[in-house]
Order: C-alpha cells, then structure tokens, then sequence
C-alpha cells in the first residue's frame, strides 16, 4: 500500500476506537464535551522520483533534465541541490535551497564534463530524498556543431569523408560520429592513427572550415582468415589463366622477397579501374609485405607490390567467386515542406517496405541565393533529414544517394566528373547497388507579387525569336571558328528589376545584351536570365541550344 493508504487506516482505526469508548454505559451525558477529530499529520516527504539519465552528451554544455512531478506531500516540502541547478515549473533555474508543493514539477540542470566519456552528476532533495542526474559526454569519435561555435543552434552543412571509415551526420544535422568500420582492423592493441577530416557549418561564411581529428586505436580481434581456408597465390602476369577463389575463401599474397620498402596497389575489373579502397574495406594494411584477406566481392583482382618510386615488383590476378551483393533498390524521395518560416522534411522510403537497415543515404542539397551554392553535403544512416527554418523565397534542389551498403565504399562519398554523386564511380562496376533520387523545393511568400522575366533569345544570322522551349534543346548549325552570337535585347521583367544572364551556370553582364563565343566544337548553352529572385527553371524556363560545329 502506498502512504496515503496507510494513513487512511490509521484515521479510520483512531475513530473507530474513539466511538467505542472504554465502558457499556450507553446513557447521554450533557455535560460531556464532543471531541473532535483528530488533524492529519504533516508530511514533507515525497514518494520517490527519479531522472532519466543522458549519454552521448556534448561537452562543456548545460544539460537538462526529464521534468519530474512531486506527489505524496500535504504541506510545502524543502528542495535543495548539489552539482548543478533545478527549476519549478518551468521557471528559471537556481542553486538556492527553497519549497515545493505537492503536484509541482522540477527539472534540473548540470554541466557536462569538457573531458570525453565524462560523467557529471547533480543531486536533488526533497523533502529528505535524494535522487541524481548524471550526464555521460560522448566519446572522442563524436562533435556536436555547436562545440565548434558559439550557436547552441550550429549544425553541420558540408562534411567531407575521410580516405578511411566514414563519418555519420545525425537528421537534425547537429551531431556527427566517425566510424572506423573495418579499415582499421590490422591495427594491433596499443597501436593507434589519425583521421583528420574538414567540415563547414551552417550560415558559416564562405570557405570557413574546420578540422576535425579522430584518433583510432587498435584492439585484440582475430582476423575474419583465421577460421577460413587460405590460398597462397603465386606471382602472374596478365593473360595467364586466372586462378578462382571459391567463395568464402581467403587469399594471401607475398612479396617479401622483394620488399625493400613498398605497398600494394589493388585494381579490378578487365580494364584495370583503380580500385585502392577495397583493402580498407577488408581490413588490411597495405604497407604488410605479406597480405591475407578475404576478397570482399565478386569479380576479378589485380594486386602488385609497388615501391615508392618506380615499376612495380610483384603482381597477383586472381578471380573472386563471392556471390553478387547487388539488390533491386524501390525507394522514393519524399519532401515534406512548405513556405518561409517553416522546416523541411526530408525521408526516403522503400516502396516495397524491404528490409532498409544497413543503407546509407548521401544528401546532396544547393540552394540558390544570388548564385548556385552548395548548402548540404552529409552521409547519414538514418532515412531522413530535417533543414532549418528557410529563408524566403529560396529554391533548394535535393539530391540523395541510396545505397544498400553491403559493401560499402569508404571514402567514396565524392562528386565526380561525370556528375553523377556518390561512391567513386569508374568505368567498372561499384561495390554494392545505389539509386539517385531528386527533388526541387521552390519556397515562396504565398503574398508575392513578383513576376519572372520573359526570355528571348535571338542569334545573329537568324530572324527566329526563341522563346517558352524548356525541355528541347534548340540545334543550331555553325561553322568552325566562326562568332555565334546570343541576342537577349527583347528580354523583358514585368517587375522592372534590373538582369543579369547566366550562360552555362556563368553570369554575364553587357549593357547591349549581346554575348559573342566562338565556335571551336560542338557545344551546349543553357542560357538564363535572372532578376535576382531564385525562380526554378519551371518558373521562368531557361533556353537550351545545342551547337553543332561544321
């Protein structure tokens, strides 16, 4: 039974024994004086209470309590702390000892450690209970964005992997956690190296960035052979037959009969695409003369130990019969948005409801003020994003890669030429399986009265006035080496703002309105003209032409 029960017992019992009296006379006396009932007892003391407590804090920062409400008091009950501060009710904070009643709510408030893996405890007391809040900061692998600002608020925008493991940046973009997965197995306890990896936060001025070290120790751990068997290879050149490694099966190469100072260099597919990281995926050092692992995915390897300076010495080719990690990705882009003064929403979903645990998702996101600007650059594991509050009148155009991360590439979460985002992508097939997905959001005062230009394009020579084509590109045939150019004069803004052109994403200005190029090879012109408001392609099309050089 709980107090307040117990006390109603011991009411009920005092009364009853009152009524019954000590004798049987039964008769009224008028001079006796009705007693009355006696007063509860005065209770301080609260049923107990307890906080919640906090891990993978950040450091040097005030963290707050879950809020916890105080029962089980009749009367105002002392309150006091040590290690921190508590409020009531939500009012502010303090370290002075005061009173609380019965159905008030407390929470406290303590510092965490500057050190990592850190606790800091505060103790409550009510009414002579006791209870702690302990906070636990993160682990060395681990920076909160505001630790590298003054903004409670800061989070991370562009986060550049590093050339080993990776590095997760949580939805709300505040946290980021570098993952050494297994490209630091072959370091042995005791041992230890640095990842150092730049990253941008959000709002930063341009070009400010920061460094951020991790330093990665190694640790007892038997290596994924150990229970494998192991085929030693021999050195081969190119076009000898090919040895097949059956699946499950590790290999070893050796090239210390040659070593004098060297590391291995891995390429695969038929063509010879480098593919360095796919050691690091597997765990091993590639400056050990002797190398065992296990080939991390189906096709054809190609290793060769290689000095500083100079040919290589040894090479090994061999055939891996790993099955096939590649799986059907149905996933689709959500955007939940909607006009200035709110977040967005960003999540991906897998249409089919498969199994998502293990993908990663790389969001790609610029934006547009006055320029194309990249805004987001992250890798997180979680299948959604949430961007702050957005400035008006903006359009952000997102992409995201998803990947099932079988086997994941590390280090491979760059732009490429040939536009495509993601891992490294080369002319033989990638580890694993992604998907791109895109979206735009064009936010915009619902009360705007802005109007977008109205393009027109003509080119010397040609009396077609091009306009309204946003899709098709117009060909346009010219000689080599001779001038093309861009008549934009009859290009108008109903809102009289003043305009500048980009042609090729480059903006020019000339008071005529007339841009000149020469034509040296067939090329593409994506012409657009700005007022400065950021419209989408959409809004106000831009016109494409393709020249065809003669």
């Amino acid at each position: 039974m709980n107090k307040w029960t117990a006390k109603i017992i011991l009411l009920i019992a005092l009364v009853t024994l009152t009524a019954c009296g000590g004798g049987s006379d039964t008769s009224t006396n008028s001079n006796e004086v009705e007693k009355s009932e006696p007063a509860i007892p005065r209770d301080t003391s609260p049923e107990a209470f307890s906080f919640e407590h906090k891990t993978e804090q950040p450091l040097a920062t005030k963290i707050t309590s879950n809020s916890v409400k105080v029962t089980g008091i009749n009367a105002s009950s002392p309150i006091s702390i040590s290690g921190g501060e508590y409020a009531i009710d939500g009012g502010d904070f303090s370290t002075a000892s005061g009173t609380v009643t019965d159905q008030q709510s407390v929470t406290v408030r303590v510092q965490s450690s500057a050190s990592y893996s850190t606790s800091s405890e505060v103790i409550l007391t009510i009414g002579g209970i006791s209870e702690s809040f302990s906070v636990t900061t993160h682990s060395s692998l681990t920076k909160f964005a505001h630790e590298l600002s003054t903004d409670l608020d800061a989070r991370y925008a562009i986060v550049n992997q590093p050339a080993r493991g990776r590095v997760i940046v949580s939805p709300d973009l505040k946290k980021l956690t570098f993952q050494a997965m297994n490209s630091f197995d072959y370091l042995q306890e005791g041992e230890t190296t640095q990842e150092t990896i730049q990253v941008t936060l959000l709002g930063d001025k341009e070009n400010t960035t920061y460094d951020l070290s991790f330093t990665i120790a190694g640790h007892l751990n038997s290596s994924i052979c150990d229970d494998r068997a192991i085929i030693n290879l021999l050195p081969n050149e190119v076009g000898q037959p090919l040895p097949h490694i059956p699946e499950g099966n590790c290999v070893s190469v050796d090239a210390s009969s040659v070593n004098k100072g060297g590391s291995w260099v891995i390429w695969t597919g038929d063509d010879g695409g480098a593919r360095p990281m796919i050691l690091s995926i597997a765990g091993a050092n590639n400056t050990s003369a002797i190398l065992k692992f296990l080939p991390p995915t189906k096709g054809q390897y190609n290793l060769s130990w290689c000095p500083a300076s100079g040919e290589c010495l040894l090479s090994f080719h061999f055939y891996s019969d790993m099955p096939e990690t590649i799986k059907p990705l149905d996933v689709s882009l959500n955007v939940h948005s909607f006009h200035p003064e709110d977040e967005i929403y960003l999540s991906v979903t897998e249409d089919n409801h498969a199994d998502t645990s293990g993908y990663s998702y790389h969001w790609i996101i610029h934006n547009w003020t006055g320029e194309y600007n990249k805004f987001i650059d992250i890798l997180t594991t979680e299948n959604k994003l949430k961007l702050p509050i957005s400035s008006a009148n903006n359009n952000y155009t997102i992409k995201v890669v998803v990947d099932d991360n079988i086997i994941q590439l590390e280090g491979g979460f760059s732009t490429v030429s040939s536009g495509l985002y993601g891992k490294i992508k080369l002319d033989v097939n990638t580890i694993g399986n992604y998907k791109i997905l895109s979206d735009i959001v064009a936010i915009r005062d619902e009360n705007s009265d802005q109007k977008a230009p109205s393009l027109v394009v003509m080119i010397d020579g040609d009396a077609t006035r091009y306009l309204d084509n946003k899709d098709t590109a117009i060909v346009i045939k010219a000689m080599t080496g001779s001038q093309l150019t861009f008549d934009l004069s009859e290009t108008s803004d109903e809102n009289g703002d003043t305009l500048g052109y980009y042609i090729n994403s480059v903006l020019y200005e000339n008071s005529s309105n007339r841009f000149t190029f020469t034509v040296s090879k067939s090329v593409h012109y994506t012409i657009c003209a700005s007022d400065g408001f950021p419209w989408t392609n959409e809004e106000n099309p831009c016109l494409l032409f393709d020249i065809i050089a003669q």
